[in-house]
């Protein structure tokens, strides 16, 4: 459908085979992107993988993206960063389970993801004490951010208010935007200061992203498009994994049957010897299967970011005209009932049926595609993932999980808070209680 938002001509696809043709048959014309005023402080678009229009400048992000950071080699070399910051969180949840206390699992989700992405970028916890200030900072300037790029602002829809900046988002986006570019600075500074001799010559398997990009430095690669790289990558990779796990730890309370059957599994495969190890997940496919089904319900992004038309083209027998906003409805293709049998209710063993096993996110299968497809699926997908069922495997495996006491499992509020991102509307608290031997945490 076509819907006018303002002065901005919008089409909305709403459906698998609609995606299609925009994610995949007309990609080539549709990968451009219209620009929100959030995205123009501090001329943050000009550095960015996520708002930079489509071209040869965005091309050479994407293939250091692929090829470098988050290919198979690098991921795995970086493994013992995730490994060590996942045992932190769960040690950190142990200690307030023994006081009896409840756990926000969205705050420790985005917390473990933030200081994950921390190791794997920078080589270290961005959250001790020499950095806390600092990473403080960058984490509450993200935070701003991240709800200044979800408000309806009336200046995107309406150009000629620019200048006024009426809601004072482009202002705001700008303050908090100088704030993390601050802190970024301040890393990459240091880095620079101690990149000679050895630490220039480290091995493969001891560099971190930093590191990597450091290396690909260029007049067409500057420090500034290092540092605006590297926001993108803590503003993407850290709200939507904690926003993912809160929604599957909220469904499985929900269904402590389904809670059951995944930690069954976890215990045929891990045991209670030992944590659960990123190669594990390999081998558990209804945890896989938990976690597709979450990002069909609740996918992180429901509207993706959107794209433009760089061109006139053809779709279906209409025409979408040059600089036309497409928005793909990833959220309505993922509860379509022409696709989906019974699409409201959270059924995981839909992916492991003979006739729907086969079906992915990444990229491929239509009626799935929370991460994108084409030319702008989200280039950190495969981090994602890795993230997602480590996180969720190990927060099942370790603890038992119940609603708050006075509270049953049907009573858990399932709303949710339409932005950038779908969040829960009411943040999930549960109570853990171990399942291991105490020694193991």
């Amino acid at each position: 459908m076509t819907v006018s938002l303002g002065m901005k001509t919008t089409v909305v696809a709403s459906s698998s085979a609609m995606a299609k043709e925009v994610l995949k048959t007309h990609d080539h014309i549709l990968s451009g992107r219209n620009l929100i005023q959030a995205a123009k402080a501090l001329s943050h678009y000009k550095t960015s993988i996520v708002f930079g229009q489509y071209g040869s400048h965005w091309r050479m992000l994407r293939r250091v993206s692929v090829n470098e950071l988050f290919s198979v080699e690098r991921l795995e070399a970086l493994q013992h960063h995730r490994r060590d910051q996942v045992n932190r969180m769960i040690h950190q949840i142990f200690e307030d389970a023994v006081k009896g206390k409840c756990v926000d699992i969205g705050h420790a989700a985005f917390q473990s993801s933030f200081n994950l992405l921390g190791r794997m970028v920078f080589g270290k916890d961005v959250f001790d004490s020499q950095f806390a200030r600092a990473s403080q900072e960058l984490k509450d300037a993200l935070s701003k951010v991240m709800v200044l790029y979800a408000t309806p602002n009336l200046a995107d829809f309406f150009p000629c208010l620019q200048f006024l900046d009426p809601q004072g988002v482009y202002r705001n986006t700008e303050i908090n935007f100088k704030k993390m570019y601050d802190v970024m600075d301040k890393f990459i500074e240091d880095r620079l200061v101690t990149r000679s001799g050895e630490s220039r010559d480290r091995s493969y398997s001891e560099k971190d992203m930093l590191d990597v990009l450091l290396e690909k430095r260029s007049d067409e690669f500057t420090l500034d498009h290092i540092r605006g790289y590297l926001t993108d990558i803590f503003g993407a990779g850290s709200d939507t994994t904690a926003t993912t796990i809160e929604w599957a730890m909220t469904e499985l309370i929900r269904n402590p049957e389904k809670m059951k059957r995944v930690q069954a599994e976890l215990e045929e495969v891990v045991g209670r010897e030992r944590m659960v190890e990123e190669s594990d997940t390999e081998r558990l496919p209804y945890l896989r299967a938990v976690v597709k089904e979450v990002l069909r319900l609740h996918p992180a992004a429901p509207f993706l970011i959107p794209h433009r038309a760089d061109n006139r083209c053809e779709i279906a027998g209409f025409v979408i005209p040059k600089h036309t906003q497409i928005i793909v409805n990833v959220w309505a293709i993922g509860r379509d009932a022409s696709i989906w049998k019974e699409p409201l209710k959270f059924i995981p063993e839909r992916f492991i049926d003979k006739e729907t096993s086969g079906v992915d996110f990444k990229g491929q299968n239509f009626e799935l595609i929370p991460f994108g497809a084409g030319r702008r699926m989200c280039v950190g997908l495969p981090l994602a993932t890795r993230m997602v069922h480590l996180l969720l495997a190990s927060l099942l495996h370790s603890f038992e999980w119940a609603p708050p006491q006075g509270i049953s499992a049907d009573q858990v509020d399932m709303s949710d808070r339409f932005g950038l991102t779908l969040v829960k509307a009411v943040p999930l608290e549960a109570i853990p209680t171990p399942r291991l031997s105490f020694e193991m945490y």
